[in-house]
């Protein structure tokens, strides 16, 4: 007894020791809120430190048709309001019934180049803000579905280390500011869903109509926007006013603002699209259209088409093509216009090797993926197809993890209709545009590329990095497929392209 009582007393003074910290425990210690912003914050500056490099070193002739975008705004900023097609601008293409509106800002913010800087390179450089703009909506998105840190730090990772998005991010492309517009879109759209403010949804139209004015491709996505609209109309009534009248006579002044900006941009599109279709049957009318076939051999993607055309139908010989070929002085059209001709007569010789609609669906998703995670440009640099198996991992688990948590009563509606209008567009992307340029060229990648899926940014990324953590149950799961997928991320970007590039990709003096 007395014994007992003595080791009772000393298990009583004996040193207690800490009980040791679970995985969850230590990861809730560690995965604070500040440690996730500075993880955020050093992405975001690790991203723009790259885009200066890039904006700064990069050859002119290396980003898609970027000599010719940058020849518009310069066009564009020799005129106060639209200039008018001429000799000058023959080489660029039309500039009268294009869409305006990128080429119009860029050609005005120009006159601020007062420091010394070539044009090419201040235009560069006004282009890095439009996609820190399409990451903060993107962002902004996110918080609409989840506010984890930890899926906003993927989020940002998957964005700032995508080397397509990143090289375009730093070259003087319409896209830059067309995927800003898609982003603010999505955002201010869905934010009106959520929030059932109707100031959000006039918001969105804005940026819809504005995006319209950029790039013709947004149109479809404008369609499916509203078609999604439309099949929230009855949960969204109560954003319309019941008396017309009465709203008219009480609507504050950012209201009036709104709507006549509304007005406006849907004038300027009427305009720009009414016109051209009335005038020239087309949305979009080719150079050839608008202009004599012997102007439009001016312009290099002009001379491009019309000369692989004229083979086409037999209008020309093939060694007749092919002198023409060598008369285009951009390099890299020069030389896709010689693999088009080449190409096409091969398939004339081997009629089987053409591609139906499904065995073309699967090489443009590997073309896809090839040039969104790889770079496609004059000068393409390509991730071995090895190198790309983990992106289609990844994209697998996030597509499972929707099918099993993003339904409509588990997760809300807003995830399905994100996916909602994202499918609609890249199937019309892929059918009704891809495929239909390779039946008319026979080549399976003419433009096909991984940056005109980029205004789907934020559904695809969105739900990627939503529902490719909720596959997993624990944090510790999370954490550990997270920090994997970051890392990853990281070395496939700018470290993968610094280690392939060659001295072409810096072989540029400022102009």
């Amino acid at each position: 007894m007395v014994s007992e009582i003595k080791r009772g007393n000393n298990n009583l003074n004996a040193p207690q020791l800490p009980s040791p910290q679970t995985t969850e425990s230590r990861l809730k210690n560690w995965l604070t809120p500040r440690t996730l912003k500075w993880g955020t914050g050093l992405l975001l500056t690790y991203f723009g430190l790259r885009l200066l490099f890039l904006a700064l070193n990069i050859s002119s002739f290396v980003p898609p048709d970027e000599v010719t975008h940058a020849g518009i705004c310069k066009v564009f900023a020799r005129t106060l309001f639209f200039p008018e097609n001429a000799p000058d601008t023959y080489e660029f293409g039309l500039v009268t019934t294009t869409p305006w509106l990128y080429y119009w800002s860029m050609g005005k913010l120009l006159h601020l180049n007062l420091f010394g800087l070539s044009d090419l390179v201040f235009l560069r450089l006004l282009n890095i803000p439009l996609a820190f703009g399409t990451i903060y909506f993107t962002r902004r998105s996110l918080r609409l579905l989840s506010d984890s840190l930890l899926t906003q730090l993927l989020l940002t990772t998957v964005l700032t280390n995508c080397a397509m998005f990143t090289l375009l991010s730093a070259s003087v492309s319409y896209d830059n500011l067309t995927n800003l517009w898609a982003a603010m879109s999505f955002y201010y759209l869905f934010a009106s869903f959520k929030g059932r403010s109707g100031e959000l949804l006039a918001v969105s139209i804005c940026c819809q109509l504005a995006g319209c004015l950029t790039k013709i491709t947004f149109l479809p996505l404008v369609a499916a926007m509203a078609l999604l609209l439309l099949i929230q109309g009855k949960k969204l009534s109560d954003l319309f006013p019941s008396s017309l009248t009465q709203h008219i006579k009480t609507m504050p002044l950012r209201n009036w603002l709104l709507t006549g900006a509304i007005l406006s941009l849907f004038g300027l599109n009427i305009n720009l699209y009414g016109r051209n279709y009335l005038s020239y049957g087309e949305l979009l009318p080719s150079m050839q259209q608008v202009l004599s076939p012997q102007t439009a051999m001016q312009y290099r993607l002009a001379a491009r088409g019309l000369i692989f055309n004229q083979y086409r139908e037999e209008k020309i010989s093939y060694m007749d093509a092919l002198l023409l070929a060598g008369e285009i002085t951009h390099p890299g059209d020069k030389s896709d216009t010689f693999f088009l001709l080449m190409n096409y007569e091969k398939l004339k010789r081997n009629p089987q090797l053409w591609m139906g609609p499904f065995t073309y669906a699967k090489t443009w998703l590997e073309t896809t993926y090839a040039t969104i995670f790889g770079i496609k440009a004059h000068l393409p640099l390509y991730k071995d197809s090895r190198l790309l198996i983990p992106y289609y991992i990844l994209s697998l688990m996030a597509l499972l993890g929707f099918i099993l948590n993003g339904r409509p009563r588990k997760s809300g509606w807003l995830p399905a209709g994100l996916a909602a209008v994202a499918i609609p567009y890249a199937g019309y992307l892929m059918y009704a545009i891809n495929y239909t340029n390779y039946l008319n060229y026979g080549v399976p990648g003419i433009t096909l590329q991984g940056r005109y899926l980029f205004p789907l940014l934020v559904p695809l990324s969105v739900l990627l990095c939503r529902y490719l953590l909720l596959l997993f149950r624990t944090e510790a799961q999370r954490v550990t497929i997270a920090l994997v997928t970051i890392l990853f991320f990281i070395a496939g970007d700018f470290p993968w392209f610094l280690l392939n590039t060659t001295t072409q990709w810096y072989n540029w003096m400022p102009h």
